[in-house]
């Protein structure tokens, strides 16, 4: 199961290329990191996998399931979940993305029920968004990805505006997702979180310069400063 990305060529317009060419396998049922430094293309690409973004040519295929690539469902999380919470209450919010795929109103309301339960936003419920944490926002953009069952979740450096304490409960919420074998892929800079991967793909200037396992990106890496 994976993403295969074919002759890929993008650029915004009026800009340079940003991606000429490019030919990439990713692979899913598992936590991929995308890294790179700022610039280099890690957010682009992933618009372009999710569909937010059209290539000027190439094109990018999926086995996942023997779905088609018109049939794979995405959830994007945002750095900054206010780029995305977009309701007046929490329990509106979570119904946002059911309403939208016309899931009927009895199941609707079972789904809402649940995740405020999993996410721990039952007492919430009633109150605005606004009135939550950092974290308490994160987690509810979260949740209000998954109560439509994606089939690949993609997290745009989700941990960029959170304490520690937020952060480490969103790490334990992205292992149990990952052991629920949910395909997720991870925008990160951060040693620590490539850690926790399975896999590492880097970009450099909209060029993929890795893509393999993260344990031989991390040795890759030490011995590059070893040296």
């Amino acid at each position: 199961m994976r993403i295969r990305i074919s002759d890929l060529d993008f650029q915004y317009k009026k800009s340079l290329r940003l991606f000429k060419a490019i030919n990439l396998e990713i692979p899913l049922n598992s936590l991929v990191i995308v890294t790179g430094n700022s610039g280099s293309g890690k957010t682009t690409l992933l618009k372009l996998i999710a569909g937010l973004l059209e290539p000027v040519s190439g094109r990018i295929s999926f086995e996942l399931n023997g779905k088609s690539c018109d049939d794979i469902h995405f959830g994007y999380l945002f750095q900054n979940p206010d780029d995305q919470i977009v309701h007046f209450n929490i329990e509106r919010e979570l119904a946002f993305n059911l309403e939208n795929r016309g899931v009927p109103s009895a199941e609707m309301r079972l789904l809402v029920e649940n995740a405020l339960r999993e996410y721990k936003l039952v007492d919430r419920r009633d109150d605005s968004p606004n009135h939550l944490s950092g974290g308490e926002k994160q987690r509810l953009a979260l949740a209000g990805m998954m109560i439509s069952n994606p089939d690949i979740l993609i997290l745009d450096e989700p941990c960029s505006f959170l304490d520690i304490n937020a952060q480490i409960q969103l790490y334990r919420r992205i292992f149990e997702l990952r052991d629920r074998n949910i395909s997720i892929i991870w925008i990160s800079q951060e040693v620590h979180e490539i850690q926790m991967a399975d896999y590492v793909i880097e970009l450099d200037q909209g060029a993929v310069t890795w893509n393999g396992k993260s344990a031989d990106y991390l040795k890759m890496i030490e011995d590059v400063y070893a040296g």
